[in-house]
């Protein structure tokens, strides 16, 4: 049997290659594929697959509260036959649930009622920042201040000779240093002296003073040869030292025997403005006199202890989450503010975005977490309470129900799926409940936590590989060694912790204590998503330094809570 698309492929060498090339995608290949379809589209998700979650979950807890207070509490007021309770106990009931379940519809309402804060609203357009200028450094000079390559030079000494002309008469001037193998053309300004005479008289005299450069040779022979200064003329004109030469030259006679002159010192050179530096100053303490060298090096400190090598050293991520062309937006033309990402289910830059929730219909960020954290709060301790009291109820003793005061109502299907579905969800938002709080006390979202995660567990491997399964020991002391050269990873090394668990929950919640109970807007300021300061740890691009580069104040704080 053959089909169509064989029968096209025939006498087709490329289609018939294409053909046996073919395979199948796998379903995590299609995912994949989907979501990175996804990430390059600009359109959000279609409106009713973001809000399905919310209509199954208005659903759900309107059911639980029809089953509780219709068909437990209800009965019980009443004093029904069927009841599984007292009045009094019917009437408690009926209020923590009702406080209860207001308190989670309010929080609910202004969670998926209030926007996340989309950075489109609040940030103007700009154009792509330019790449800053990165100057590459060599023997401590700008490259761009080294001397020009031999093509350069060349290119310089083949202009012609007007241009050279005219570049004297402006503001520099060409001087031409030629030796056996090459053509050095260096320039200079006019209102500098040349240096030709002090690079002579220093490599003549002083040939090892003078192997550490010119700078700093003359600046050490200013400091170390007393000022001398050669015979002088009969009109006064100082003697250069060409003459001084000359002059030795000829006091020799004709027999070949020198005539023996007054020893003198090699003069010093006038210093330059430009290079004339003070000689550095040295303590007794601190120097050690050495007559072969002119470098002195002070004596390091008592308690100096040279850092150890470890065999397994933290490495932490180098991306430059600060830097203004790392957080530039193409597709929305606008600099991300710090913490924003963008959600690619809303197409959109959300402000400290913590992740997309479906039981919210939108993602969470800046503007709507606090009331999201209130939902999983009063969604945490109302599931709790029903799902108690319903096992409870129904749980009871069958002493309790005789035949001479009632009949055993049985057992109630719609408590019974209560039961368990308040039970799965109480996992769920309970362990959503406990990991926000934690991360409210860390000043971290859960974008932020993932990178520190991720980190941590590079971490772990890399011990895992070098000292095994067991050698538990050896793991805890290089852990401690990272701890005094870099911090602690989720405090020291979170570029947002604030310094304290109370200053990161008021950041969020408020300084009013209410606000930490109800869905009110936090007092006397919220967070705007805009305004964060960053962890004086990290340098300007966002990137951890190590303990000995951070503020003198902040490097002993970490070890002294560890200690205490």
């Amino acid at each position: 049997m053959t089909l169509d698309c064989q029968l096209d492929s025939q006498g087709n060498p490329k289609k018939e290659k294409e053909q046996k090339n073919a395979r199948y995608v796998g379903c995590r290949e299609q995912m994949e594929i989907k979501r990175v379809k996804q990430i390059e589209t600009n359109s959000p998700d279609p409106w009713l697959s973001r809000k399905l979650a919310v209509g199954l979950a208005v659903g759900m807890f309107g059911y639980s509260y029809y089953v509780f207070v219709v068909r437990l509490c209800i009965p019980m007021i009443r004093m029904e036959r069927d009841r599984l309770g007292a009045r009094a106990q019917g009437l408690v009931y009926l209020v923590i649930c009702h406080f209860l379940f207001v308190h989670f519809c309010w929080s609910y309402y202004m969670a998926i009622t209030t926007s996340p804060g989309y950075a489109r609203d609040y940030v103007p357009k700009t154009d792509p920042p330019s790449e800053e200028a990165e100057y590459i450094t060599v023997a401590g000079q700008r490259f761009e201040d080294q001397p020009m390559s031999p093509k350069m030079l060349r290119q310089s000494m083949d202009r012609p000779s007007t241009d050279v002309q005219g570049e004297k008469n402006g503001q520099l001037e060409m001087r031409e240093i030629r030796d056996e193998t090459s053509t050095v053309s260096t320039r200079q300004p006019l209102n500098q002296p040349s240096t030709a005479a002090e690079e002579d008289v220093i490599a003549e005299n002083a040939p090892a003073v003078g192997a550490l450069g010119p700078n700093i040779a003359t600046a050490l022979t200013s400091a170390v040869s007393p000022p001398t200064s050669l015979p002088a003329h009969a009109d006064g004109r100082p003697t250069s030292i060409h003459e001084s030469r000359e002059r030795h030259s000829s006091t020799s006679d004709t027999s070949g025997t020198a005539v023996s002159l007054p020893s003198t010192t090699i003069p010093s050179v006038p210093v330059p403005a430009h290079l004339s530096k003070p000689a550095p100053t040295l303590s007794p303490q601190s120097s050690r006199p050495s007559s072969s060298s002119f470098l002195h090096f002070p004596e390091p400190p008592e308690d100096y202890e040279p850092a150890s090598r470890l065999k397994v050293e933290r490495i932490p991520p180098f991306t430059p989450v600060l830097k203004l062309q790392y957080r530039y937006d193409p597709r929305e033309g606008i600099v991300r503010p710090f913490r924003s990402h963008r959600c690619r289910h809303c197409a959109a830059i959300v402000l400290k975005m913590d992740h997309h929730c479906p039981w919210v219909g939108s993602c969470v960020g800046a503007r709507n977490y606090k009331y999201f954290y209130h939902s999983l709060q009063s969604s945490t301790f109302y599931l709790l309470f029903l799902f108690l009291s319903l096992l409870i109820a129904q749980t009871l003793p069958l002493s309790s129900f005789t035949p001479s005061q009632r009949p055993y109502p049985g057992v109630d299907g719609h408590q019974i799926a209560i039961i368990a579905l308040s039970f799965l969800f109480l996992i769920f938002t309970g362990s959503l409940f406990a990991a926000h709080t934690r991360l409210i006390l860390r000043n971290m979202t859960t974008i932020e936590e993932i990178g520190v995660n991720r980190m941590r567990q590079k971490e772990r491997n890399a011990l895992q590989s070098v000292y095994g399964f067991w050698n538990f020991r050896a793991k805890r002391e290089t852990r401690e060694a990272w701890v005094r050269r870099w911090g602690r990873l989720g405090k020291e090394g979170n570029l947002w912790w604030l310094g304290s668990n109370r200053k990161n929950w008021e950041m969020v919640m408020g300084q009013h204590k209410l606000g930490w109970i109800f869905p009110i807007p936090a007092k006397p300021t919220h967070d705007d998503g805009l305004h964060y300061v960053p962890n004086p740890r990290f340098d300007k691009d966002g990137v951890w330094r190590p303990r000995k580069d951070w503020p003198v104040e902040l490097r002993e704080l970490g070890l002294k809570e560890k200690k205490s």
